[in-house]
């Protein structure tokens, strides 16, 4: 059993759960600052699918996509436009955030 009192057990929670809600906090405001960097440079992301344990594909989201689950790599527009031409087999867009019709709009 615990040396402490069950007064002094609770002020040691109740300090923990304070530092745990900080840091909750924290992570929250740095993942909606680095989604907003994201969103204002234009990148996009990649998500790769998998069945069966192989990897199937990879679909590419525009940055600020709600629809991400699993992120694997940022592309800019170059390298995302050239993803989607020269390898539409395995990478497409995302269903939600069509990331093609800006990427591929101006594209000859």
């Amino acid at each position: 059993m615990s040396d402490l009192s069950p007064i002094e057990r609770m002020a040691k929670l109740r300090a923990l759960e304070a530092w745990l809600d900080y840091q909750l906090r924290d992570t929250r405001r740095k993942i909606e600052e680095g989604e907003k960097w994201l969103a204002a440079s234009g990148a996009y992301i990649t998500e790769q699918e998998r069945k069966a344990g192989q990897a199937v594909g990879a679909t590419l989201h525009a940055a600020d996509c709600a629809h991400i689950v699993q992120p694997v790599a940022v592309l800019d527009e170059a390298k995302a436009r050239f993803a989607l031409n020269k390898d539409s087999g395995f990478m497409h867009p995302c269903e939600h955030c069509h990331p093609e019709k800006a990427l591929l709009a101006d594209w000859d």
